[in-house]
């Protein structure tokens, strides 16, 4: 199903004080929902991954709702890797994970909504301090949290500090970084040789199929540039550097500007309070700290379910350009003296998300890092960045009378 990583099982050598030399390595998936299982509106699926790497058995299953979780294992015993959940246990809590060795992982992916993780104050949601306290390596999804940006930021120091101590893996699931379509263009601008002079990230997302209440809803979703656009900001970062947040502005259309394709309630918006409803059209504009130039815009207005997501770097006399780096990852280069554009090679076998999990794996079997592309301080760059364009970007589509300019009004044909 997925490309297999030759990863070492004989011999784990990783930080952590939960960690021992032995040839099994122990997860435990935190949340039984769609990150971790699958689902329609994407390519996630954690566990059947997970499955494929040498080395790795599963713990226990934590969700609030035990009986999914129970269910989500089951199934998962029937399948063709049913041997690597015979112990598996159903849990309520990720504290549930600490209270003895026999449920004890020795490491954990986190895949629940922002809202519940991230959280430096909240015990509820202080998943992520929790494990690295106890020792235990761990693997979150994106975003980092819904939180205000100084608590991350103030929560990502205590974790640093507790990676140091205890010698310990945090990844973060920013894919597109393991992505062969970014690596290819990694590999030109360093042949080249030439720094970029302008970055500019287009995603237009399509919303058709967007079923769940909570992506509308910016208190539980953290809102589409935090959720969603984050994974350009954070390629932005990933080829342009750190960016100097004081030069950023930017303007967005707010949840007024009417879409005419949305799901059907109970699904979508309708149920979301107006005031609590997501912007529909974000563009921000900032400088790298190296001096150059960024462009970012994410729009929520395609119908269907296929995006339009595309990247181009400009350098003195170079031009490259990725595209759809989700589905159809492809790779135009203009080289410098030339004036046509040649499509780049680029690897379809590779699957990003299987290549995050296996390098987070790897990491914490061997206690080598360098494969980890996007550890949990870094990325936590990244969440600020997210944050600080979503707050920046304030809507001005309101008249003063609160009414929807007449332009932006849907007309009846």
């Amino acid at each position: 199903m997925f490309r297999a990583l030759t990863l070492l099982k004989d011999r784990a050598v990783g930080g952590g004080a939960a960690f021992t030399a032995k040839r099994w390595m122990h997860v435990a998936l935190v949340g039984a929902g769609g990150i971790h299982f699958g689902s329609p509106e994407g390519p996630w699926n954690h566990a059947a991954r997970l499955q494929e790497i040498p080395g790795v058995s599963f713990s226990a299953v934590v969700d609030p709702n035990v009986e999914l979780a129970q269910a989500r294992i089951d199934k998962c015993r029937q399948g063709p890797r049913g041997e690597l959940w015979k112990n598996t246990q159903a849990l309520a809590s990720h504290r549930d994970l600490l209270t003895g060795p026999s449920v004890r992982p020795d490491a954990v992916f986190i895949g629940v909504p922002p809202v519940f993780h991230g959280s430096l104050h909240d015990p509820s949601a202080r998943i992520e301090l929790d494990l690295a306290r106890a020792g235990v390596h761990f693997f979150v999804d994106k975003p980092l949290s819904v939180r205000p940006s100084e608590e991350v930021r103030q929560l990502a120091r205590e974790l640093e500090a507790l990676r140091r101590e205890k010698g310990l893996v945090m990844s973060v699931g920013y894919m597109l970084r393991y992505s062969p379509a970014v690596t290819a263009a990694k590999k030109i601008l360093a042949e080249v040789g030439r720094p970029p002079a302008a970055i500019v990230a287009r995603y237009a997302c399509a919303y058709s199929e967007i079923r769940k209440r909570e992506w509308w809803d910016v208190t539980q979703s953290g809102g589409p540039v935090v959720e969603q656009g984050t994974h350009f900001l954070d390629l932005m970062r990933f080829f342009g550097g750190e960016v100097r947040h004081e030069t950023l502005g930017g303007v967005a259309v707010g949840p007024e500007y009417p879409l005419s394709d949305m799901p059907a309630a109970p699904g979508g918006e309708h149920q979301v309070p107006r005031e609590r409803r997501i912007n529909r059209a974000t563009a921000a504009t900032f400088l790298f700290e190296s001096g150059a130039v960024g462009s970012f815009t994410h729009t929520i207005v395609l119908n269907g379910a296929a995006f339009f997501t595309e990247i181009d770097i400009f350098a003195d006399g170079l031009h490259v350009i990725i595209c759809d780096p989700y589905a159809d990852a492809r790779v135009r280069v203009r080289h410098p003296g030339r004036e046509d554009y040649q499509e780049v090679a680029v690897d379809r076998t590779v699957d990003m998300y299987y290549e995050e999990l296996a390098a987070f794996v790897r990491a914490v079997q061997t206690g080598e890092t360098s494969g980890v592309r996007s550890p949990y301080s870094d990325a936590a760059k990244t969440y600020e960045l997210s944050q600080c364009v979503a707050s920046r970007c304030e809507s001005g589509d309101l008249q003063a009378d609160g009414s929807l300019p007449a332009a932006m009004k849907t007309t009846e044909p």
